[in-house]
């Protein structure tokens, strides 16, 4: 892989892109959203949650990089990781309160509020080593499709591995662009897949 390719993947796979995947793929698996839902209303959830989980915390993110709050957009320093973290955790549990009344895939409410849990415990991790949070929410991602074709008889297991197959190429490209050390690619892709697991067991 080239540095090219793998800046492509780096920006195709950012964690903050993951939800709307996430969300893309269970309103297909759901037959009632596939049937009956229009789709002006799929765009309509989608836009939003587009906004709640995406725009608006990369435009705090940029405010906090204009005010000198950290020293790059791109958060290469473990010290500047702490309050986009914070602010991103924040904004995914906005997004599971928003949705947690309105009749939404039940394991897209367990994603979120996962990815709320990984989210405070990535700010504890980060307060003493520096992790890979593109591995982390592909390992949560990896995580909610396993508990998914446990529960549910293994009806998402082509998703499982296809999303193994991506963590793998993205692990690869943030090495390639010298982003991370492996023990920071394989420790955050093990703690999302776990967090997220558990929590498709548990919520």
């Amino acid at each position: 892989m080239n540095n090219s390719a793998a800046r492509i993947f780096s920006i195709l796979f950012h964690p903050l892109l993951i939800p709307i995947y996430i969300l893309a793929i269970l309103l297909e698996f759901d037959p009632t959203f596939t049937v009956f839902l229009p789709l002006n209303m799929k765009l309509l959830i989608t836009g939003t949650i587009l906004v709640t989980t995406c725009i608006f915390p990369l435009f705090i993110i940029y405010i906090m990089y204009r005010m000198k709050m950290i020293t790059s957009f791109y958060l290469p320093k473990r010290e500047d990781r702490i309050f986009p973290l914070i602010t991103i955790g924040i904004f995914y549990y906005l997004t599971f309160y928003l949705i947690k009344d309105l009749y939404m895939p039940r394991y897209f409410q367990i994603f979120i509020l996962g990815a709320t849990l990984l989210t405070v415990i990535t700010v504890l991790v980060t307060l003493r080593f520096r992790i890979s949070m593109h591995m982390i929410a592909l390992g949560g991602v990896s995580g909610l499709f396993l508990g998914m074709s446990i529960l549910s008889g293994g009806y998402s297991i082509f998703w499982l591995f296809g999303v193994i197959i991506i963590s793998g190429m993205t692990g690869s490209a943030r090495l390639k662009l010298n982003a991370h050390l492996p023990s920071e690619i394989y420790s955050g892709w093990l703690m999302g897949a776990v967090v997220m697991c558990l929590a498709s067991f548990l919520l």
